[in-house]
This record gives structure tokens, C-alpha cells and sequence, in this order.
């Protein structure tokens, strides 16, 4: 059994010979690959060599290809930051909104044509990644691309904070930005589909109680979340990632109606991890949730250990799930710990 053929009988609900195992190695690759964190992120076949030599090394059963946040925002026209040894983001000195009355700085764009700060496109780069992933893995392996959300790209162009008051005060102005980008994703999206990756992951951010209520998340983003999922879903498969505080996972199923969620923390309407199972086992793979600072970078081996065998406990029967951090594995962790993933997968996971 290949890990494609593992990681898709877990989504099916089936028992393969293991639970699979998706470590979200991703910034941390570069240091398989050897790659400075600036070139990582600007070159579309250096990430995909990167994240294909930290799964030679690890042998984990697929992928979820987050580069960073600011992948889409950059091509926008967003000013951003590339930094040699830690991840890329957005220079927040110098947003593309800067103020209430600026989202009319968000104008169309044609994905992965209109060239950003630094005359290149990173969305035409992303496309380059999906396409060695594919040709290189994709016979053996599950690779999924990541796309974010509209609401999350507005957050990289303003701010996170200012644009959660500019949801309530100014709920017009943000509305019609997030319908530019809805457009330009679509767009994105169908690039994407061409590649025939296996699924598409799209970012909720703001889909979490740490951020924002279910109804202002509801009236805000989750109208652009069901076109772009309805625009993926004809060719490949809807994923959905947010690592938030009590997700709202029913209003992203209702919105989004995706094959899995990846999640780090309990969902808004459960008090355990058991009680997710029994309540969303049979719609959804569950994709998480060791932590990545508290197990994965400052947990010791025996630690992250136990943590999986009680993860597996919980999770594994019956199938749909999949061994996972809840976000990325951390950028400047221990490979060793990726390493001891797979070792609890054999140890506790098995069928």
C-alpha cells in the first residue's frame, strides 16, 4: 500500500494499515533542501524540491502545500517581506489598506500574470510547485494545494485587527473588496484545478470564536467561502484549514461542505475531541491536532509520543484521520520530531 492509497481510504472511512500521517513540513523544508527562507519563497521549484527531499527523509503520506500567508496578498500589490531565516509576511509598515477608506485599493488582477512588488508573480510560482509536486509524488502521493481565504487575504493587506472593526463599521467597503478577490481566485483556483493536484485547501481564518462570532462570519465571508469551494469541488477535492480557537466547524461544513477539516483545538460546539469524532466522524476527515509549539518544538520525544497514542485513541477508529499538527510543523523545529511522528503512527495508529 502507497501512501495515496493509505491517505485515501482514511477520507472514505475506511481502516487502511495505518492511520496516514501529513507532518505539514513546509517552512522547515528549506533546511532538508537547504534553501535560504527568501529564495524558499519566491521560487516555485525550490519549494517543491525542498518539501519532496523533507518527505524522502521522513516518509510521510502527503502534503498540504502552505507556503506562507502573503502568497496571494504579494500579487494584490502588497508590500512583503522576505526574510533569509524566518517566514515571509507582510511589511505592516506599509499596508495596502491603510485606512477604513482604502479598499478601493484592492483592485482585479489577473492570477498569476499581474506581476507584484518585485516584478513577479508568486501565485505563476505557486502553479510551477503544483506542477512538480504532481509529476515528481503525485502517482504515490496526496498533494494538496492551499489557497486562502478572502476575508484572511484582506487581513494581510490591513491587518488582522483592523479588519475585524471593519467588518462591523465598515461592512460595505469590505464586502466589495472580498468580491475583487473572489473573482481573481476563481481564477487562481482554475489554475490550480489544471494541475491535477488531489484536493484544494482553503484557509477560514477568521471562521474561529478567538476572532470573530458565527453569525458576523456567517454575514461576512461565508457567502465568497461556498463559491470558492463550489469552484473547486467539479475537479478535485474541498479540504478546509483553520487553526483557531473553537472552530466553527458546522458553519464551514454548511458553507464549504468540504472532505476534511484541519483543525488544532475543539470545535465551538464540542467539549472534546471524543465528542468531534462521534458528531462530525461520519461527514468529515479529521485532520490534526498535536501542537506544534507545545509537542512538536519545545515537547520532548516521550511527550509528543503519548500525545499520539492518545490521538489515535481518540480519532483513528473507523477511519477519517489523519495524524497531523494543527498548523505547520514549526519553520525552525527538530526534523527529529517529524521523524518521531511516523514512529507514533506505527506504534499507536495502526489497524
Amino acid at each position: 500500500m502507497n501512501s495515496l492509497e493509505r491517505t485515501v481510504m482514511a477520507i472514505e472511512g475506511k481502516e487502511a494499515d495505518r492511520v496516514p500521517v501529513c507532518p505539514l513540513m513546509l517552512g522547515v523544508a528549506r533546511n532538508v533542501y537547504g534553501a535560504r527562507y527568501d529564495e524558499f519563497s519566491k521560487e516555485g521549484e525550490l519549494f517543491a524540491k525542498s518539501v519532496i527531499a523533507a518527505q524522502d527523509l521522513v516518509g510521510f503520506d502527503c502534503h498540504v502545500l502552505l507556503l506562507d500567508l502573503t502568497l496571494e496578498a504579494h500579487d494584490f500589490g502588497q508590500d512583503t517581506q522576505f526574510l533569509e531565516n524566518d517566514t515571509t509576511r507582510p511589511n505592516y509598515d506599509n499596508p495596502m489598506i491603510p485606512d477604513a477608506d482604502s479598499y478601493g485599493n484592492v483592485k482585479p488582477i489577473e492570477a498569476c500574470v499581474t506581476k507584484g512588488p518585485g516584478g513577479f508573480s508568486r501565485m505563476a510560482e505557486y502553479i510551477k510547485t503544483m506542477d512538480i509536486m504532481m509529476n515528481e509524488v503525485g502517482k504515490d502521493t496526496g498533494v494538496v494545494a492551499f489557497v486562502f481565504g478572502t476575508l484572511g487575504l484582506l487581513g494581510m493587506m490591513r491587518g488582522a485587527e483592523k479588519l475585524f472593526f471593519d467588518c462591523v463599521r465598515n461592512f460595505e467597503p469590505v464586502m466589495k473588496a472580498q468580491l475583487v478577490i473572489q473573482d481573481v481566485m476563481l481564477d487562481y483556483i482554475d489554475k490550480i484545478n489544471k494541475t491535477g493536484v488531489h484536493g484544494v485547501c482553503l484557509d477560514t481564518l477568521y471562521a474561529s470564536g478567538g476572532i470573530m462570532s458565527k453569525k458576523l462570519w456567517n454575514k461576512v465571508e461565508s457567502g465568497t467561502a461556498k463559491v470558492l469551494a463550489d469552484k473547486i469541488r467539479p475537479e478535485t477535492a474541498v479540504w478546509v484549514h483553520n487553526c483557531g480557537n473553537n472552530v466553527y466547524f458546522d458553519a464551514q461544513i454548511d458553507a464549504m461542505d468540504p472532505i476534511g477539516i484541519s483543525y488544532a483545538y475543539v470545535s465551538d460546539d464540542c467539549e472534546t475531541h471524543e465528542e468531534m469524532k462521534q458528531k462530525y466522524g461520519d461527514k468529515i476527515t479529521m485532520f490534526g491536532y498535536v501542537h506544534p509549539a507545545e509537542r512538536l518544538f519545545l515537547g520532548t520525544k516521550q511527550e509528543l509520543l503519548d500525545e499520539i497514542k492518545v490521538e489515535c485513541d481518540q480519532l483513528k477508529a473507523g477511519g477519517r484521520y489523519v495524524l497531523a499538527p494543527g498548523c505547520e510543523f514549526p519553520p525552525n523545529g527538530n526534523l527529529n520530531m517529524a521523524m518521531t511522528m511516523m514512529e507514533g503512527a506505527e506504534l499507536y495508529g495502526k489497524y
